[in-house]
This record gives structure tokens, sequence and C-alpha cells, in this order.
């Protein structure tokens, strides 16, 4: 038996909105023989554009059930049954999170009368409900309503079941079948084509513009999985919904992809990712001298104009290195400037501070300490290439840090490298650093501690 439903909404996300009215036309296989209709009152104010579109106003569903007081009704009458709709995953993704919030749990099968039109009714320019159904010569009353659409849906489904000779219906219902999931709107072939390689992957919508960027070590796997998941989250099913390309890029390896993703998401400001969008510069630890001669450490936004001795990815972490450094190397907070005061320092009345902030040390022997500790940065701050797997087995990959300054990352061939380090650097394509991209670089560092002495090259 065959549950045909559709759902009209407060919004599009199944974690955020709410159900407005819910249709379900029950069908044997043969033709409808039974039904199930309501208006859900939401619990909150549908916005003007929903009720432009669909006809439903709050006064309608005023004294509405609320969707807690039928969920246990539309259970019964889902749970056995084989979920077919028009954008299945939309309507399925928003009565399984509503069920589920309601203490049932949805697990059936489900059919996409959008993905199944395309394999036994091609060459439509459009697979809406409207438009396909004008041109099967099916009449919807109450476009847009729950009813209307969901009788015009099942009057579709009919037309598949007797005319699918090539059994994509028995296929898409095989329990070792994909298409469940598949996203209503993408060719299955860019699908079947995607590579099982690392690499970073764009979903494009209708127009082509890039609403998700994405890393992965196998790009196939990890695709899959946001469709996968995507009944039991609205977002992820928003996006299912949304895609209608997927291109991607090889990378050879994670590290790469984690980098490119990052300032991917930054360039493309892509409409479904959250993290990482915004472009932020790292803290840095520079050097000045003053009028009188000493030479002052300062925490700053990272500056090319400024003589910068470290970069952090935070400013707590450039603070407790220069705290570190300044009691170490008995400095002066306030010329640190880890402390604002007019007069000297408080490091100075606890003994911690010589006394160059009241001039009672010379700006030479002030100085020397200073040094002393900028050349300590030095010795922690390396200079190196991170060489790894390429895009083929006859590339390597080579990403360059240059006094922990992420400058960047390319390809070379591995007959190209002959132990000269100013050939590595010409592969390197210039990349902007950020906070993000340290945060990359020592996490990747810290986990692959111990494994990557071989594939780091130091200059």
């Amino acid at each position: 038996m065959y549950a045909i439903v559709d759902i009209e909404t407060t919004g599009t996300n199944a974690s955020y909105n709410c159900i407005t009215e819910v249709a379900i036309y029950i069908h044997n296989g043969e033709k409808i023989v039974d039904e199930w209709h309501s208006l859900i009152n939401p619990q909150n104010e549908i916005p003007n554009f929903i009720i432009q579109m669909t006809g439903i106003t709050n006064e309608m569903v005023e004294n509405a059930p609320a969707f807690e007081e039928v969920a246990q009704e539309i259970f019964s009458i889902l749970h056995d049954k084989i979920f077919v709709a028009h954008n299945a995953g939309f309507d399925y993704g928003f009565l399984k999170n509503h069920l589920g919030e309601n203490g049932f749990e949805l697990r059936t099968k489900k059919l996409c009368t959008v993905r199944l039109s395309r394999k036994i009714f091609p060459g439509h320019r459009s697979y809406s409900l409207g438009r396909l159904c004008e041109n099967l010569g099916i009449t919807i009353e109450n476009r847009h309503r729950a009813q209307g659409d969901a009788f015009a849906t099942a009057r579709l489904f009919s037309m598949l079941l007797e005319k699918d000779t090539e059994k994509h219906i028995f296929t898409a219902l095989k329990k070792t079948s994909k298409e469940q999931h598949h996203p209503p709107n993408l060719d299955k072939l860019v699908l079947d084509k995607l590579p099982e390689a690392p690499g970073v992957y764009y979903f494009h919508d209708q127009n082509g513009n890039i609403i998700y960027v994405g890393k992965a070590i196998n790009i196939r796997s990890r695709v899959w999985g946001h469709f996968t998941y995507a009944d039991n989250h609205g977002k992820e099913n928003d996006l299912r919904n949304s895609v209608y390309d997927i291109t991607y890029e090889l990378t050879g390896n994670e590290l790469i992809a984690l980098l490119l993703e990052s300032e991917e998401i930054k360039r493309k400001f892509p409409k479904f990712n959250n993290a990482q969008k915004l472009w932020d510069r790292n803290y840095c630890i520079f050097k000045y001298i003053d009028q009188k001669g000493y030479i002052h450490l300062a925490i700053e936004r990272y500056n090319v104009k400024k003589e910068v001795l470290k970069v952090f990815p935070d400013i707590l972490s450039a603070r407790s290195f220069l705290q570190e450094k300044m009691l170490e190397y008995e400095l002066c907070a306030k010329y640190c400037h880890l402390q604002k005061t007019l007069k000297g320092c408080y490091n100075h009345e606890i003994g911690l501070c010589k006394g160059a902030c009241i001039n009672l040390e010379t700006t030479a022997s002030y100085n020397e300490r200073v040094i002393d500790a900028i050349n300590s940065f030095e010795e922690e701050e390396h200079t190196f290439f991170i060489i790894d797997k390429g895009r083929t087995r006859e590339e390597n990959s080579v990403v360059y840090i240059e006094k922990g300054h992420y400058l960047g990352f390319g390809f070379f061939s591995g007959d190209y490298y002959n132990g000269d380090h100013e050939i590595l650097k010409e592969r390197v394509k210039w990349r902007p650093d950020t906070p993000d991209v340290q945060r990359i670089l020592s996490g990747w560092l810290a986990k692959n501690k111990g494994k990557v002495a071989n594939r780091i090259i130091p200059l």
C-alpha cells in the first residue's frame, strides 16, 4: 500500500518551521482507496509570503488541531505504507521530524515522483508538480494546498505505475537502492561520476550558484552522507532539495582539502555554509623602537607593514606566549603592552621588571634581553615544506610554511624535484593565511605528530 502525501508549512526547514496542513491519499497500486486531511495549527504566526502562496491564513488554523493532537493518527496511517510525494525528501523530512518530537519514529520506504517522472517521463523542461501535471493533462484544483496537490500527485503516481515498463519503481524500493535518498533535482549520473578520492566538492543551485562547499577524504561517500542524513535534519533536507549540480576539485590528501575548503568558503560565501565564512586576520607579535630607544613588543592584527615576529590564530594564544617570554627574559610588562599604566609597570613593584619603564635600566641592557627573547621566537618558528600525496600517482603536493606563516600549496611531479628548495617554492601558489588556516595546520600537525617526519622538509 502507498501513502501519497502532501503538506504545507511555514517555511522550508523541518527543524525550525511548522506544518500547517496535511493530506494523505491511500493507494493500493491501482486506485485511491482512502484519504485523510486536516489543517494544522502551527502555534506560530504564518509568514505573509506563505499566506500569499498557499492561501492558508492564521484565522483558518486558529481552531485546527496542533500537530501533537494528530501525531498518533498520522503515524498509524503512514508507518506501514510506502511514502510517496512529489519531492518526497521535503514532506518526509518534516513529518519524520514532527512525529519524532512526539515520540513516533517514522521509518518507511519512500518514493519521489519527481525522480520517477524524470525516468519514466523523460524530456520535460520542468518537473515541478504544476508544469508536469499540465503537460500530462492532470488538472490540479487548489494548487499549493495539501489536498489539491496530494490528489494530483496520486493521479500522477497512477500514471507512473502504468507506464513503468522498465520497473524503475521496483528498483527504487530495493533495500540496497539509494534512489530514495537522491536529491530530486539532481541527475543520478552526476552522483555516479563522483570520485572516491580526497578533495573539495561544490553544490550548485538551479542557476549554477555555489550554495555549499565541503571537503572529504572520499568525495562520493561524503556527498551521499548529506543526502542519507537529510531525513533527520532540516538543514540537510533543505540542502538536498536545493542541489541541481555537483562539481569537485581533487586535492590528493586531507590537509590540502581542509585548506582549500576554508579558502573557498570565504571566497564563495555559500548559502548553506555557516562556519568559516568571515575573513579574519591572525594576531601577531611585532616590534618597534620608541623615542628613548627601548624596543617594544606588542600584539596586533597581522599587518604586512609591521615587522612581524610571530603569528598566532587568536589573541589569547598571542598573549599567553608573550606573557611566558616576558617572565622568562624579565621584560617590562608595559613595554610588552600587557599592562597599561602611566607610571612604572606593576611587575617592577614585585621585582619581575628591572625598571626600564621608569628609566632605571639602560636601553642597551634592556634591549639585549629583548633581542634574546626575539631570537627564541625564531628558534621555535620553523620554516618548512609538508610533502604529501598528489592527485595522481606521479604527483606530489607541497604546503609551504615560512616562520609559522602559511604561504600556500601546490603540486609537482616526483621527477621535477631534485632537492632544490627553490623548485618547491616555484610550485606553490600563494594562499591567504587566516586564523582558520592556522587552526587547521596546528591541528593537523598535532594529529599527525610522529607520522610526518619523512614528509616535512625543513629549510
